[in-house]
């Protein structure tokens, strides 16, 4: 079984990340405006937001089968969702087709976090199966960097990596077993917390996640374009940058779950500060060069700070895949305010601009997080 929900990690971040990495570049070809660019993205995130909390919720609901099905069928519209970015012509139906894309990778997401827990030994299994999402994102970036720098900067090259990965994600899922040993917070006739209430319930750890993703997600809305036009990177570097990030969170993962296991609170600080480092970090620098390092930075940031956040939720919440989806929705909402925010902020005062941005707004999402102890401990009084 891990190795299946390992196997179905690795394709589907490998289908996101290429697709992810160029998009900035490919939309600013088309529209010519940092403003829309962030309008597109942000509409990609408003869809998978709401697809991930509608659809957590339908896997808490139901039984095996109609689980895994809700998987399968993620797998299969993402597939289409990616192939049809070949036929984009202009801003408009790239919008449209970034719309269906966020539904379609939404409807997987809770439902695959929420098998992984139940169906390993939890917290020890967790983190090294989520790792291999990381080693595919690694993948999909390095990937679509020599493949569109191969065939002389066409961005369908990159569409069709990404619509192949999720087809063999589809394969893949009938690989997938339903788990029948359901313990009684698990069964499907047992009701429900209230969506809002899971939110109120695990208010800090979401708020500072939001935080740290709305700034992160204004720099992701231009990062390409800024190591292009700035810092003079190619498509190659370009995706080898990003795959340096998510090579170092597979390692780290894998090789320090335990540091993030041991201490949650201290895991989703340390994520936060770190992030607030490499976003200034970006500011600062000067060539391409000089962005490895820092992305070494962000894989150990965002390692602490995501597998720490799940594992709080998992571990407080009967809804595994809602409270784990909703954290999901946070990185989507946050992927929706964020580009807005760093258009303007481009537009205003250029890309280096956003990277401030991103760093001030990223100090909310720290001090949010020394607050998350304190109010656990508050609750359990």
């Amino acid at each position: 079984m891990k190795y299946t929900l390992r196997s179905l990690n690795l394709v589907e971040s490998a289908g996101i990340g290429a697709t992810a990495t160029f998009m900035p570049l490919f939309a600013n070809s088309i529209t010519n405006s940092y403003f829309l660019v962030g309008a597109i993205v942000a509409g990609y995130g408003l869809a998978q937001a709401v697809s991930y909390a509608y659809f957590a919720k339908q896997y808490d609901k139901r039984g095996g089968k109609s689980r895994l099905f809700l998987i399968r069928v993620g797998y299969l519209l993402c597939a289409a969702a990616f192939f049809i970015h070949l036929a984009v012509f202009d801003g408009l139906s790239l919008f449209a087709v970034r719309i269906f894309a966020g539904v379609a990778t939404g409807i997987y997401a809770g439902a695959l976090i929420a098998k992984a827990y139940e169906a390993t030994d939890k917290k020890v299994v967790l983190a090294g199966i989520i790792s291999f999402g990381s080693l595919g994102w690694f993948v999909g970036t390095v990937g679509a960097g020599a493949l569109k720098e191969a065939f002389g900067g066409d961005a369908n090259i990159v569409f069709s990596l990404s619509g192949a990965m999720f087809l063999a994600g589809f394969v893949i899922s009938f690989f997938l077993k339903d788990y029948k040993q359901e313990t009684e917070n698990q069964q499907v006739n047992l009701k429900s917390s209230a969506t809002i209430q899971i939110l109120k319930q695990n208010k800090m750890v979401y708020g500072s996640f939001f935080l740290r993703q709305m700034g992160a997600s204004a720099v992701w809305s231009i990062f390409p374009i800024f190591l292009a036009k700035d810092l003079g990177a190619s498509d190659l570097w370009i995706g080898v940058i990003y795959a340096t990030n998510a090579m170092t969170q597979f390692i780290f993962m894998n090789r320090f779950g335990h540091l993030i296991q041991a201490n949650y609170y201290k895991s989703i600080e340390l994520g936060a500060a770190f992030s607030a480092a490499v976003f200034i970090a970006y500011f600062v620098s000067q060539s391409y060069v000089h962005v490895f390092p820092i992305q070494v930075l962000l894989g150990v940031s965002w390692s602490f700070l995501y597998i720490g956040s799940l594992l709080f939720l998992l571990d407080r919440n009967k809804e595994k895949a809602t409270s784990s989806a909703l954290l999901e929705s946070t990185i989507s909402v946050g992927a929706i305010v964020g580009p807005l925010g760093g258009g303007i902020v481009a537009e205003l005062f250029g890309l280096r601009g956003v990277l401030l941005f991103g760093f001030a707004i990223t100090l909310g999402s720290f001090a949010m997080s020394k607050q998350l102890e304190k109010q656990a401990v508050s609750a359990k009084s």
